[in-house]
């Protein structure tokens, strides 16, 4: 089988005051399809920068990225944007959902933006079902304001699922959220392989969101490595 998602000595360097800032450092990972993956690190640590990366909001300064077997380096930004589009799903801590639109329409929104690929009644139907299985459904008419933190992130989870993408990115899903509604959260999203069959990349400081994940990472300095499971106590 072929892997998802391949990172071939990806490096981000940004300029800073001090000299060149390594976020990523010849960063080399293979996700295969309906994996699911943690990343740890502190903060600073280049888990954003990964995220962003593997989003394909940000293009590395050096190195090499497929997806799909394709070299996203190569492509147009509209290109680009498409596959981020439908390929990949991503879910940021703090949703980002749209303020004037209800639940369900966040949900739709790449449908409302030009999919065109099904009709608005598949559209809607797609976006409650989605609703439904992440225990919001009755939030559907509901503006983001009307919501709890963890409403709106499991109403950006469902966004990020709308489209059938091969891969899910989360940054940070649980940060915002309480211990109760964070282990609700994370046992969705771990779901989503066995559910969905994607496969899910997140980036957490949480060890007990960590554990759940198939793949343990970590973080530092801009250099990925492989670890056990975070150990978690009670």
């Amino acid at each position: 089988m072929l892997p998802l998602v391949v990172l071939d000595h990806v490096s981000v360097i940004y300029p800073s005051k001090e000299g060149e800032v390594h976020a990523l450092d010849e960063v080399c990972l293979e996700v295969q399809p309906g994996q699911s993956l943690s990343v740890m690190g502190r903060s600073g640590s280049g888990k954003s920068t990964l995220i962003s990366v593997l989003s394909l909001l940000r293009r590395p300064t050096s190195g090499r990225l497929h997806i799909n077997g394709k070299d996203v380096n190569t492509l147009s930004t509209l290109v680009r944007d498409q596959l981020r589009g439908t390929v990949v799903g991503v879910a940021f801590q703090s949703a980002n959902l749209e303020p004037s639109l209800s639940a369900l329409e966040n949900v739709m929104l790449g449908w409302l933006v030009g999919d065109a690929t099904f009709s608005r009644r598949q559209a809607r139907d797609r976006a409650q079902m989605l609703l439904d299985a992440l225990d919001v459904g009755e939030m559907a008419s509901r503006l983001p304001r009307q919501m709890s933190g963890g409403q709106k992130q499991r109403v950006a989870l469902a966004r990020a699922l709308f489209l059938e993408p091969a891969l899910v990115v989360a940054d940070e899903p649980t940060g915002n959220l309480d211990e109760s509604t964070a282990n609700d959260v994370a046992d969705f999203i771990f779901s989503i392989p066995e559910q969905f069959g994607a496969a899910v990349v997140v980036a957490t400081h949480d060890p007990v969101v960590a554990s759940r994940a198939s793949l343990h990472l970590n973080l530092a300095r801009g250099t990925l490595t492989m670890t056990d499971a975070p150990q978690v106590f009670a």
